[in-house]
Parts: C-alpha cells; sequence; structure tokens
C-alpha cells in the first residue's frame, strides 16, 4: 500500500466548508495517477502499448467529512490486474481518523479493436510481480 498526501482546497467544499461527496473522486484520481507512475505504468504508457483504462465501477464509503485546508492522506492498495485494475483507497485526515474507503474498477481495452482484453498487458504485469 503506498501513501500519497493533498489538501483540501476552497473549491473542494460547499458553504459549510464541508467536502462535496463528488470531490472525493478527484483526490482518488489523483491519487491512482500518482500510483501508476510510481509503478511505471502510467496512461502515457498505457496509451503508447495500444491499451485504455476507462473506469467502470467506483465504490465509496463515507465515513466522516473533510473540511477546507484539511490536510489528507490517500493510501491505495492494487487488488487485481487481470479482467479489471482494481484498486482499494483510504483516506485519511489530519488526525489519521479514516474518512473514506473507496475502490475502483479498470476495463483494460484495446485501442484499436475497442474490445475489452481480460488479461492485463505483459509489461503490466512485469511490473507487479511481487506485489500481488
Amino acid at each position: 500500500m503506498k501513501t500519497y498526501k493533498t489538501k483540501v482546497e476552497f473549491y473542494d467544499v460547499d458553504s459549510m466548508n464541508v467536502v462535496w461527496h463528488g470531490n472525493y473522486v478527484k483526490f482518488i484520481e489523483k491519487a491512482r495517477c500518482e500510483f501508476l507512475q510510481d509503478l511505471g505504468y502510467d496512461y502515457e504508457m498505457m496509451k503508447k502499448e495500444g491499451f485504455a483504462y476507462p473506469v467502470a465501477k467506483m465504490d465509496f464509503k463515507f465515513i466522516k467529512p473533510l473540511f477546507f485546508k484539511d490536510e489528507i492522506e490517500i493510501k491505495v492498495k492494487l487488488l487485481q490486474i487481470d479482467g479489471f485494475l482494481k484498486l482499494k483507497y483510504e483516506i485519511f485526515n489530519k488526525n489519521a481518523k479514516k474518512v473514506c474507503v473507496a475502490t475502483t474498477s479498470q476495463v483494460c481495452v484495446d485501442i484499436k479493436s475497442m474490445q475489452s482484453v481480460y488479461e492485463a498487458p505483459k509489461t503490466l504485469r512485469e511490473l507487479v510481480k511481487g506485489i500481488l
């Protein structure tokens, strides 16, 4: 599990200074991009190899609110690469209290044929050896 940090900005909150639930998507998207970059298989590499990974499913459980200027940590764990690229996220506030748990599932698509691919690309399989 890798940890990424970010901060709640003014544009993330409503008039009560509470983070609007839809902005949690942005937080995990940012963490996922950083996770994939750290892994060595970011979206540019996927595209170069002829694959796209559109999000097929997102699931969130909101536990506690986040507020304007909160510094947060997002822990990301890779759960699956075949069939779907599935990741788990845990978001913690500045007091190390868990505020949200989420998962995303992304389907691997061959860009040329626009067909789903049910086995992860070879490059990704090599990069995750020892992680899964």
